[in-house]
C-alpha cells in the first residue's frame, strides 16, 4: 500500500463530523501524510504518558480504574485495571440522569399538578377537593406554585368547596439516604426525599428588630399549613471598647510593609458540591426554631425564641416534617390572593384514582440533570434516582424500585454492568462499585442516543463552568473536556468526553480509590490534558500539563465527608 493511500483513508477516518455535531474550527488540523508506524509511535507515547501519571506517588496497583475508547472507530486507546470495580463517587450520578433521559426523552418535563376529584360547574364552583401532586421535582419553587395557582384559575376555577390536599405519596415513606441506601451512614445530610417538597424542605424564618424595639418574624414561605409564634426579645447592641496597642507591640506585616492579608481557608465540601457560605454578622442573635405539638386543627406550630440586638435581622431555617402538607398551604394562599374562594384548612394525602387534571406547572429535564451533573447536586440526585422508578409504572417509588429501575435503563442502552452496584442515585454510598469499563460503556452508549446532546450538555466543563470550572484552566483541555466528577474521602473519579488535537472524541473514565485525593485529582487533569493534546500525526510534541497552582491546590484539597 502506498504512502499517498494510506494518506487518503487517514483522511476518511478522522475527516467525519460526530454524531452530527462538528468540532470547532480552531480543532480542525490538517492531517500530513503519516505511516501505521508513526500512528503506533504517537499512542504508545500517550499510553507511556498515561502510565507514568496512573502510577506515580499515592497509587497503589489496585487503586485504579482507567479506559479510553475513541467514539469514532471504538478502538481502546488506553486501559488499565478497566474491568475492576472501585467506588465512584458522584460520577455515579451519569448513571441515574442517563437512566432517567433514557426513560423520559430529550423534550421531557417534570410535571407538578393540580389535579380534582369533584367537578367544575359553570360559575366556577369545583365541588370538590384540589390535590397539589409532585412527581419529585426538588427544585420546585413559591413561584412554580403562584404559576401553577394562575394555570388552576385561568382554568375557571373561582370557588373550592371542598380542601386543598398536598399528595407526595408517590415516593415512599422512607425519606432518609443512610437508610435507603443500606448504609446507615450519614456522609452528607441530603434532607428528606419526598416526592412534593419546596425549598430543599426547609422553611427560612426572618427575625428583624426594629429601632423602637420590637421583633418581627416573617416565615418563608407563608403558608396555610402552620402558625408562627414570636417569643424573641430585643437586647440593647453591644458596645466595643475602642482597642489599644501596647508600645512596642509587634505587628504582623507582609510586604512593602504592608499588613499581612488574613489567609483564606480552603472551600469546604461534601462530595463535590460546596457547602452555602456562611454568613457573618456583627450583629447580636441568638434565635432557635422550636416546632410545638399539631393543633387540634391539624396546622403546624413553630415558635420562635431567643434574642436580637436592636436594628439587626437574622434567617434561622426549620426542616418541616410535612412538606406535602406545607406546600398544599402556600397553594392555598396563592390562589386566595387570586380571588378564588377557599378555606384555609389544608390536607395531606394521596389523590384518589380517576381524578382530573386541572392544570400543570413543569420544569425541563435537562435544568433539572444540568445541576445534578455540573454542580453534583446530591439532594437532586436522590430525587432523580426515585423518580426513575416512576418511570417503569410503579404507583410508588421505593429504593429497591429505582434500582431494578436504572438496571433495566443500562442495559436498554447496551452497557455491560459486570460487577456493577449501586444503592443509591447520587454516590455517597461507599459500596457502590462500577469499573472504569462500565462508564466508558455507559458514555458510548449515551452518545448514540437521540437525547444525546441535551445529556452532554449537562455535564461541566474544564476550565468554564460546575465542579471543573478551576481545574485545567489554560491548557487543551480548557473548554474541551465535558465531565463528571467524583470525591470522597478516598475516592477520586472524573469520567466523560474530550477531543483530540484531530477532533476525535474519546470517552475516558478515571476512578482512584486510595488516600491521596489530591494527587489523584491532578492526575486526572494531567491525563484529560494529555488527551486533549494527543495527535496521531508524527512530528507533534506533547503537550504536558502544567504544574498545579497553589489556587489549584487549595481547591483540590476537598473534605467530603468527616470520620
Amino acid at each position: 500500500m502506498t504512502r499517498t493511500l494510506l494518506t487518503i483513508i487517514s483522511l476518511a477516518i478522522l475527516s467525519p463530523a460526530h454524531n452530527g455535531r462538528s468540532a470547532p474550527t480552531d480543532m480542525r488540523v490538517p492531517v500530513s501524510a503519516f505511516t501505521q508506524e508513526d500512528s503506533a509511535a504517537a499512542l504508545l507515547t500517550l499510553q507511556q504518558r498515561l502510565d507514568r501519571i496512573f502510577t506515580s506517588g499515592g497509587y497503589r496497583p489496585n487503586g485504579i480504574s482507567a479506559k479510553v475508547v475513541s467514539l469514532r472507530t471504538g478502538r481502546v486507546l488506553y486501559e488499565r485495571n478497566p474491568d475492576l470495580p472501585l467506588t465512584p463517587a458522584s460520577t455515579t450520578k451519569l448513571f441515574t440522569t442517563a437512566a432517567l433521559h433514557a426513560y423520559m426523552g430529550p423534550e421531557a418535563r417534570l410535571l407538578t399538578e393540580a389535579r380534582t376529584d369533584g367537578t367544575l360547574t359553570s360559575d366556577g364552583t369545583l365541588n370538590g377537593n384540589l390535590y397539589l401532586v409532585g412527581c419529585g421535582d426538588a427544585m420546585l419553587t413559591v413561584g412554580d406554585i403562584e404559576d401553577l395557582a394562575d394555570r388552576v384559575i385561568a382554568s375557571g376555577v373561582r370557588r373550592i368547596s371542598g380542601a386543598v390536599i398536598g399528595d407526595g405519596s408517590r415516593f415512599d415513606a422512607v425519606t432518609n439516604r443512610a437508610i435507603y441506601s443500606g448504609d446507615h451512614e450519614d456522609v452528607e445530610a441530603t434532607g428528606s426525599i419526598t416526592a412534593l417538597n419546596v425549598q430543599r424542605g426547609s422553611i427560612a424564618f426572618l427575625v428583624s428588630a426594629s429601632r423602637s424595639g420590637i421583633a418581627s418574624v416573617q416565615a418563608i414561605p407563608s403558608s396555610d399549613a402552620f402558625t408562627v409564634e414570636s417569643r424573641v426579645r430585643v437586647i440593647a447592641p453591644r458596645r466595643r471598647s475602642p482597642g489599644r496597642v501596647r508600645r512596642g507591640a509587634p505587628v504582623n506585616r507582609g510586604s512593602a510593609g504592608r499588613p499581612a492579608k488574613r489567609r483564606r481557608t480552603s472551600v469546604r465540601r461534601n462530595g463535590d458540591a460546596p457547602e452555602p457560605p456562611r454568613r457573618v454578622r456583627h450583629s447580636v442573635a441568638r434565635i432557635r426554631v422550636e416546632q410545638l405539638p399539631v393543633a387540634k386543627s391539624g396546622q403546624l406550630r413553630f415558635v420562635v425564641t431567643g434574642s436580637i440586638s436592636v436594628g439587626s435581622t437574622a434567617t434561622v431555617y426549620a426542616q418541616t416534617p410535612r412538606p406535602a402538607l406545607l406546600l398544599a398551604g402556600v397553594l392555598s394562599q396563592r390562589l386566595r390572593a387570586g380571588g378564588v374562594a377557599v378555606s384555609t384548612n389544608v390536607a395531606e394525602k394521596p389523590c384518589p384514582p380517576g381524578s382530573a387534571r386541572v392544570a400543570a406547572t413543569g420544569r425541563p429535564l435537562l435544568e433539572f440533570t444540568s445541576v445534578i451533573n455540573k454542580r453534583s447536586d446530591n439532594f437532586l440526585a436522590e430525587h432523580a434516582f426515585k423518580m426513575c422508578g416512576l418511570q417503569t409504572g410503579a404507583a410508588v417509588s421505593t429504593a429497591e424500585v429505582a434500582r431494578r429501575a436504572i438496571a433495566r435503563a443500562i442495559d436498554s442502552l447496551g452497557v455491560n454492568r459486570t460487577g456493577m452496584t449501586l444503592n443509591d442515585g447520587s454516590g455517597l454510598s461507599r459500596r457502590n462499585v462500577v469499573s472504569a469499563s462500565t462508564q466508558v460503556d455507559l458514555l458510548r452508549a449515551c452518545d448514540r442516543q437521540s437525547w444525546s446532546s441535551e445529556w452532554h450538555s449537562s455535564l461541566a466543563i474544564a476550565g468554564v463552568d460546575g465542579s471543573i470550572r478551576r481545574r485545567m484552566i489554560g491548557t487543551p483541555a480548557m473548554q474541551n473536556v465535558h465531565a463528571k466528577t467524583g470525591t470522597l474521602r478516598n475516592v477520586s473519579s472524573l469520567s466523560g468526553y474530550v477531543s483530540t488535537r484531530d477532533a476525535e472524541p474519546l470517552a475516558f473514565s478515571f476512578i482512584s480509590n486510595g488516600s491521596s485525593v489530591s494527587s489523584y485529582k491532578a492526575a486526572e487533569d494531567a491525563a484529560a490534558i494529555a488527551l486533549a493534546s494527543f495527535t496521531w500525526k508524527p512530528g507533534q510534541p506533547l503537550i504536558i500539563s502544567p504544574a498545579p497552582t497553589k489556587r489549584d491546590s487549595l481547591q483540590d484539597k476537598v473534605k467530603s465527608d468527616r470520620p
